[in-house]
């Protein structure tokens, strides 16, 4: 990724108000399964051909059983600060708009600890 001085205009010729609802859907739930007092890493840049979107948290990162499902409506996990559930809408919401954009959405646990949500989308013409 670019450091932020030298970033690049994201442009993609899509429906702006759908894609910046999915990037809050997605910095949105992985601040919810984040501690108190940790952090939220967010990254935007050009990655081989397509605009990405990294966010990085510091929670329990995600149960085996669950990986498969994290994007099915109505699928929900406890958060871990309250333990309550949310509607299940909010990441398979992303994944349709991401996909009906022509890009791709995944989640999948950090290297070290926490969680990676990311999506990328092809790069305007």
């Amino acid at each position: 990724m670019r450091h932020p001085k030298e970033a690049e205009i994201c442009q993609v010729a899509r429906e702006r108000f759908l894609l910046l609802q999915a990037v809050i859907n997605l910095v949105r739930n992985v601040i919810e399964f984040s501690p108190r007092d940790g952090t939220v890493d967010v990254y935007c840049g050009a990655v081989e051909g397509e605009w990405e979107v990294a966010v990085v948290d510091q929670g329990p990162g995600i149960p085996d059983y669950a990986k498969a499902r994290v994007f099915d409506r109505f699928y929900s996990l406890p958060r871990p600060v309250s333990g309550q559930k949310s509607t299940g809408l909010g990441l398979s919401f992303v994944q349709e708009i991401i996909v009906r954009h022509g890009g791709k959405v995944g989640l999948d646990n950090a290297v070290k600890h926490g969680a990676r949500a990311w999506l990328k989308l092809p790069r305007a013409r």
